[in-house]
């Protein structure tokens, strides 16, 4: 008798472990989202060629504003730096920090692309169909002695309810002519674009006081 009611308490407790389990999959799958990965590997996301090796560890010419960062080298000289921010606050002040290194450094000016072109070459290359058709965004340009580029941030391009931010970076190491540079720029930007949920943003860098969610800066087809 004594054997049985062990045997049933066991089992009970055996029951409300799995059942825990099971709630804890279950929050964490929400929390996640089906199909995304941890935020270790969510910089590959806009680096083309992350999945087949092309990543390495972020460019050491700028500061460490995320622990979330990774890099891809492509050909002329171009890359692409990523960081991910899995927190609102995080990337708040990530951007702020950024944003004072470039000043520091180098030229910052805001600048508006349109890759409405490269993006319709990107769509026969992907041989997709609905792909999002972005005309153009405003972008944070940069020139220095080191590198030069153009600097986006992409606002919660997955879903509405998570905080998934990204501040992705594009550009050439060395003194360069950036006006010249531009269009393979926008190519790569292009080939690395991804934002499914339409109430995201794609921008550039901002600091101070300038709410972010007071700047409507997509225009869509």
């Amino acid at each position: 008798m004594l054997d049985k009611k062990v045997n049933k308490k066991i089992a009970v407790l055996i029951f409300f472990i799995v059942a825990l389990l099971g709630v804890w999959l279950v929050f964490d799958f929400i929390q996640i989202g089906p199909g995304l990965p941890p935020s270790e590997a969510m910089p590959k996301w806009y680096i083309p060629g992350a999945w087949q090796g092309n990543v390495q560890s972020c460019t050491s010419s700028f500061p460490k504003i995320s622990p979330y960062c990774n890099a891809g080298n492509y050909s002329g000289g171009k890359f692409i730096n990523v960081w991910y921010f899995d927190h609102e606050s995080k990337f708040l002040k990530g951007e702020d920090t950024l944003y004072l290194y470039l000043e520091e450094n180098g030229n910052v000016f805001h600048q508006e692309l349109n890759i409405s072109a490269e993006l319709q070459e990107e769509i026969g290359r992907r041989e997709v169909e609905n792909f999002p058709n972005l005309t153009s965004f405003n972008a944070t340009g940069y020139e220095s002695p080191e590198t030069s580029g153009y600097f986006l941030v992409y606002e919660r391009p997955f879903l509405k309810g998570r905080e998934d931010y990204f501040i992705a970076y594009y550009g050439i190491m060395g003194t360069t002519n950036l006006t010249e540079e531009t269009p393979a720029l926008k190519k790569l930007i292009a080939e690395s674009y991804y934002m499914s949920n339409e109430e995201g943003k794609v921008e550039g860098l901002m600091v101070g006081d300038k709410k972010r969610k007071d700047n409507s800066l997509l225009s869509w087809l």
